[in-house]
């Protein structure tokens, strides 16, 4: 199976996840007071069910053992589908407990990872931002386009299942603090910001040439290939000057997850670098910084209840 392949199949299973999530295209400020105290209330409840269900920290065990004998029903839908198993696409088979970010470099071109650390991978996004890209989709239906211009995705390199996994915040969080410092080093480095740009404009290329494919009327489809190759333009002069504070790095929480490994989502906050893009996500996203907040307080309240 080609690798071109596994992108579309990966598309698919995130147009699946989209069609699961409210029908939203307003702007969300994450970072307003009371949407923050949501998404670290909606992170707190959606650790403690995942934690506090049996079955499912039975079967996190077994997916960390690599166990291909067992079935999955509570991981299930962030795997590999069944079909796939066995089925060679990289440098090696599928198997049946991996899901589509598992030991990533064996199952994917080198040029998707834009950087590495000892614990983690940045990755380019399948998608292309510019849900205009996508006119086979009726209005009011969720695209498969990202977060953002520019959005990609940092994954972890350990067997970690997702942020409610208990693993994802051992250490005082220090994975998570590292991958978002990965992306910030990346980012600073001479090379980063051109990299990653690339990525955007070769999904967003590749876009183009499906929807000249697939769009009959040859006026308006030139009409929109011209002014999508303006606005890319504009967009990617700004996206260029960001700093890295410009960005969310943000996380979906089982069960609103759509591929079973630990992975955080970067993307700028400029709403004008997000007007293309979707915003159905908005309800699940949650900010580090709002993961962080949780931890610490519990930590707090697990100290001050020992001490007393």
């Amino acid at each position: 199976m080609s690798l071109a392949t596994v992108g579309a199949a990966v598309l698919v299973l995130c147009i699946v996840a989209y069609a699961m999530s409210p029908s939203t295209d307003s702007d969300i400020d994450l970072h307003d007071p009371k949407v923050f105290q949501e998404r670290k209330d909606l992170y707190r409840k959606q650790r403690d069910d995942f934690r506090s269900n049996a079955r499912a920290m039975n079967e996190l065990r077994e997916w960390k053992a690599k166990n291909d004998d067992y079935d999955y029903v509570e991981l299930f839908s962030g795997m590999i589908p069944s079909n796939l198993v066995g089925k060679v696409v990289g440098s090696k088979p599928f198997a049946k407990s991996d899901t589509w970010f598992s030991e990533f470099e064996s199952h994917n071109s080198s040029s998707l990872i834009l950087s590495e650390s000892q614990d983690s991978y940045i990755i380019g996004n399948h998608a292309s931002y510019d849900k205009r890209q996508y006119p086979e989709f009726k209005p009011g239906q969720h695209t498969p386009e990202g977060q953002g211009f520019g959005h990609c995705l940092v994954i972890a390199r350990k067997r970690i299942f997702n942020i409610v996994d208990p693993d994802a915040t051992a250490n005082h969080s220090a994975l998570l603090e590292e991958m978002k410092e990965h992306f910030i080093t990346f980012w600073k480095n001479e090379d980063g910001s051109p990299k990653l740009l690339e990525r955007v404009r070769f999904t967003f290329e590749e876009q183009n040439t499906k929807l000249e494919k697939n769009d009959r009327n040859a006026r308006s489809r030139k009409s929109l290939l011209h002014t999508l190759t303006n606005d890319f333009d504009v967009l990617s002069k700004s996206f260029l000057r960001c700093k890295p504070d410009d960005f969310e790095f943000a996380f979906h929480a089982y069960p609103a997850n759509s591929v079973g490994h630990l992975h955080m989502h970067v993307f700028p906050k400029n709403g004008d670098l997000r007007q293309f893009s979707t915003k159905s996500h908005d309800w699940k996203t949650i900010p580090i910084e709002a993961v962080l907040e949780v931890e610490e307080e519990d930590a707090r309240g697990v100290v001050e209840s020992g001490s007393g």
